[in-house]
């Protein structure tokens, strides 16, 4: 095997070109992922793939009807081994298969988020982008017959890249990577996967552009003060109990998965029919909502009740198995709950510029507290927004809600909880061997 002829330079070398490539793979993946969502966004919303709320009555109630039957049709003929996808497989196949992740649940994972986001269910591209980017390293480091440490670099590598592409922020591609997918900082991977983080976001700006998803013209600098510091607390407190709302109810489907796919997923598609027809500012990933609001408009609902039924509907559609993300929704969720907060807090006289700090803020804890990514969440909305004056209360806010969901919710990263809840092991450490009996890789 190659492994046996590499001495540890020549180990670097390879795996650092190979992470390149395959970061190259992860960002041309959700570049056409992009493409085949701009398609129905350009006959139907004006080139607004976020626009469904501009939709006639009908077909706004159509398309989650229209998109939920296709995924039925598609998952219901599948081998049972093919429907596994997200990001939870992926860190089951670390766990217990090596890092070996089979084509055909990555190339399904593609087609079903596909469609699932071009009929506007409450899910987002990028736990699906990890599951693909995950499976380009997999199949690459199998191909050329690395061994299993070898694998794992080259599975962190496309992890970072599909992050980096689909959102164009190298360095949160790299730290979720470690932090939220193998749960540790491991020094002898990170030059590699920097690299195919790198490149993977030079190819997504080449072909797309530059990624904005919320424009505001500036945020406002904290003064602190009793007001400023009681928000803060009270954002932090608000996030933790949407954090633990989200998995609570999550929690609750898991305990149906073993109902028919197709009643669980005409559930879903009745229920994101009923919103699209009374909330439909729910509908996609949602970031319009929040793009809307910090340019100074408004909701055609109630702030408070787009925010409840993004959670409860994104936690109802991902509990019943469909196979989309939650990463995108927890940014809009907190977007949504630090405009609330600050709402609140300042007595409805909040500027633009400080409602705009609120829900960074809120962005980056909710992502970081659901996930228990702490630093993931802080670099992403610093890279996304390009406001490194944010880091101070974001660090603050972040680590309030994360301990609070810890220590009073006893409550881990979602991903780690599904993983729990199967009855499967869920620390990175934790390999299967040869004869298929669990062991700890732990010196």
């Amino acid at each position: 095997m190659l492994q046996q002829r590499l001495n540890s330079s020549d180990a670097l070398l390879l795996l650092s070109f190979v992470g390149v490539i395959v970061g190259i793979a992860c960002a041309l993946s959700m570049v056409l992922l992009h493409w085949l969502l701009d398609l129905p966004a350009h006959i139907f919303m004006g080139g607004d793939n976020e626009g469904f709320e501009d939709l006639p009555l009908l077909l706004r109630v159509l398309f989650p009807l229209i998109s939920c039957f296709l995924l039925i049709l598609i998952m219901f003929y599948l081998p049972k081994k093919w429907q596994k996808v997200g990001v939870p497989y992926v860190i089951e196949r670390l766990n217990y298969h090596k890092g070996h992740l089979p084509i055909m649940n990555g190339v399904i994972q593609f087609i079903t988020a596909g469609i699932g986001l071009m009929g506007g269910l409450s899910i987002g591209k990028e736990g699906p982008a990890v599951h693909i980017g995950a499976t380009f390293g997999s199949r690459i480091a199998l191909r050329l017959g690395l061994s299993q440490s070898h694998i794992e670099v080259l599975v962190a590598c496309g992890i970072a890249g599909a992050i980096s592409a689909a959102f164009q922020t190298p360095l949160a591609g790299v730290l979720f990577a470690l932090e939220v997918i193998f749960l540790e900082y491991r020094i002898a991977i990170i030059l590699p996967v920097i690299l195919s983080s790198v490149f993977s976001m030079a190819v997504s700006h080449v072909l797309l552009g530059p990624i904005t998803l919320f424009s505001f013209d500036r945020v406002a600098v904290l003064v602190i003060n009793t007001e400023s510091i009681t928000a803060l607390a009270v954002l932090s407190l608000v996030v933790a109990l949407l954090a633990g709302l989200f998995f609570r109810t999550q929690q609750l489907l898991w305990r149906v998965n073993h109902w028919s796919l197709i009643w669980r997923f005409s559930l879903v598609g009745v229920a994101t029919a009923l919103c699209a027809a009374f909330i439909p500012e729910v509908l996609g990933a949602g970031y319009d909502s929040v793009e809307k609001l910090l340019a100074g408009g408004s909701l055609t609902n109630v702030l408070l009740l787009v925010l409840l039924a993004k959670v409860l509907l994104t936690a109802f559609s991902i509990g019943l198995g469909i196979p989309g993300g939650m990463i995108g929704p927890t940014f809009v969720m907190g977007g949504l709950a630090g405009i609330q907060v600050a709402v609140w807090a300042f007595s409805g006289e909040a500027s633009l510029e400080l409602i705009s700090l609120f829900a960074l803020l809120g962005m980056a804890a909710m992502m970081s507290t659901s996930f228990q990514a702490p630093l993931t969440g802080l670099i992403a909305i610093v890279e996304m927004t390009h406001t490194p004056e944010i880091l101070l209360p974001a660090m603050l806010v972040i680590a309030s809600s994360c301990v609070i969901t810890r220590v009073a919710f006893k409550q881990d990263s979602i991903f780690i909880e599904r993983l729990t809840s199967l009855g499967l092991h869920s620390k990175a450490r934790v390999r299967v061997d040869h004869n298929g009996d669990v062991k700890s890789t732990k010196e």
